[in-house]
């Protein structure tokens, strides 16, 4: 699982029709209750750390299955809880609009002939971008170990090797 990836993903074909597939990953998380814990439906899949062995990089896996030609496409993505997305989310939102301004404001006072070091804040934030990215893949490192153990039994639920792309 070392990847660039902020959200790595799957894509793999499953013999089986998604409410046997659903069936299936049902019953194996009851034995699992004290590791992982999750909710599947005849289309989707929601796989997580139980609360007590949660932090604040814990993972989760968010499949979905699709019939098609007598065979299921189940696709996988895992990620971060959905508060750690939005904050990250909103981080890249406001630098990115601070980048905006920045350069909208400089660069209209450049061709007006004014003085511009305004845009010397400009790499500044870019570096905000790349120290955010860095926090993020920190983040996925701290989290790996939970993501193996949810990547390996789901595995162990679907019976095929799951290559992460």
């Amino acid at each position: 699982m070392t990847s660039f990836r902020v959200r790595p993903k799957f894509k793999i074909d499953c013999n089986c029709t998604p409410k046997v597939l659903s069936d299936k990953i049902n019953k194996n998380l009851e034995g699992k209750q004290d590791i992982i814990e999750g909710k599947v439906f005849h289309t989707h899949g929601l796989f997580r750390i139980v609360p007590e062995h949660q932090h604040f990089w814990s993972p989760q896996l968010s499949v979905s299955f699709e019939e098609v030609e007598n065979k299921t496409v189940v696709r996988g993505m895992y990620g971060p809880h959905p508060t750690v997305w939005a904050v990250f989310l909103f981080a890249y939102a406001i630098l990115g609009l601070a980048l905006f301004w920045t350069l909208l404001v400089g660069l209209v006072k450049m061709s007006l002939h004014q003085e511009s070091n305004i845009l010397w804040i400009s790499p500044f934030i870019l570096g905000g971008f790349v120290t955010i990215w860095f926090i993020a893949q920190f983040g996925q490192k701290v989290g790996v170990e939970q993501t193996f153990q949810i990547h390996h039994f789901f595995e162990d639920v679907i019976g095929q090797s799951i290559h992460i792309g």
